[in-house]
C-alpha cells in the first residue's frame, strides 16, 4: 500500500514511529470521507493524497515548536491540524473550520486524536494560543486581520505556503496593513515533487 511505502520518509521528516498507526487511521478516515464531503478533491488518487498533501504537511514538521496550545485556521480535512495533533499528543489543538460538514468530519477525528478541539469562526483574540498553523488558506494579510488582536499581542504563525513570488506579494500587502509585521521565509524541499514550497514564520 502506498501509505506503507512512504513510512520511512515520514519518519525521516520527523514523524514519530509510535504514532504511525494513528496517522494511518486518520488517512484512511480522510480517504473514506472525501468522496462524500469533498474534503480535498474527489478527483485525487490515494497516492496524490499521500505525496501531495500528507508528505507536504510533514516537510516543516521538525520546525514546529513544542507548545501546550495551538490553533489551525481553515482546517478543512485536517491537513496539517490533525496530523500535527497526532504527532504532538500533549498539545491541545484547536481546529477552526466554518463548514458544518467539515466540522462534523473533524469531530470524528477526535476519536483518533482526543487532544483536538473543533471550532467554527475564528475569534479576533485567541486566548492561550501559542502558535497558529495554516495551509492553503487565506493570504497573509487576511490571516492577520482575522486574528488581529492575537497578532497585536505578539502572536506566532506557522504558515505553509507555495511560490515565493506569491508570498512576497502577500507580505507586501500585509506590511501595508500591519506596519510591524515581519516574517522569516524558509524554503522547503520536497523529495517527491518538483514544486515550490515555503514555510512562513511570523514573527
Amino acid at each position: 500500500m502506498h501509505f506503507d511505502k512512504r513510512i520511512p520518509l515520514m519518519i525521516e521528516l520527523g514523524f514519530s514511529e509510535s504514532e504511525i498507526p494513528r496517522l494511518k487511521k486518520y488517512i484512511d478516515l480522510l480517504w473514506a470521507s472525501n468522496e462524500e464531503l469533498n474534503l480535498i478533491s474527489r478527483k485525487m488518487t490515494f497516492e496524490e493524497l499521500i505525496d501531495n498533501h500528507l508528505i507536504d504537511c510533514l516537510l516543516p514538521l521538525k520546525k514546529f515548536p513544542h507548545v501546550k496550545v495551538a490553533a489551525d485556521f481553515g482546517s478543512g480535512g485536517g491537513l496539517p491540524g490533525v496530523v500535527y495533533a497526532i504527532q504532538f499528543p500533549k498539545t491541545t489543538y484547536h481546529l477552526f473550520e466554518k463548514s458544518p460538514k467539515k466540522q462534523e468530519f473533524l469531530r470524528k477525528c477526535q476519536a483518533i486524536a482526543p487532544n483536538l478541539k473543533v471550532n467554527g469562526e475564528i475569534p479576533l483574540d485567541l486566548k492561550d494560543i501559542e502558535i497558529v498553523s495554516a495551509r492553503a488558506f487565506k493570504p497573509v494579510d487576511v490571516i492577520l486581520d482575522m486574528s488581529r488582536n492575537y497578532f497585536a499581542k505578539g502572536g506566532k504563525y506557522f504558515l505553509l505556503k507555495g511560490r515565493k513570488e506569491k508570498i512576497d506579494e502577500e507580505m507586501a500587502l500585509a506590511q501595508k496593513k500591519f506596519k510591524t509585521v515581519t516574517a522569516q521565509i524558509e524554503t522547503l524541499h520536497s523529495p517527491l515533487l518538483e514544486v515550490e514550497r515555503h514555510l512562513v514564520l511570523i514573527p
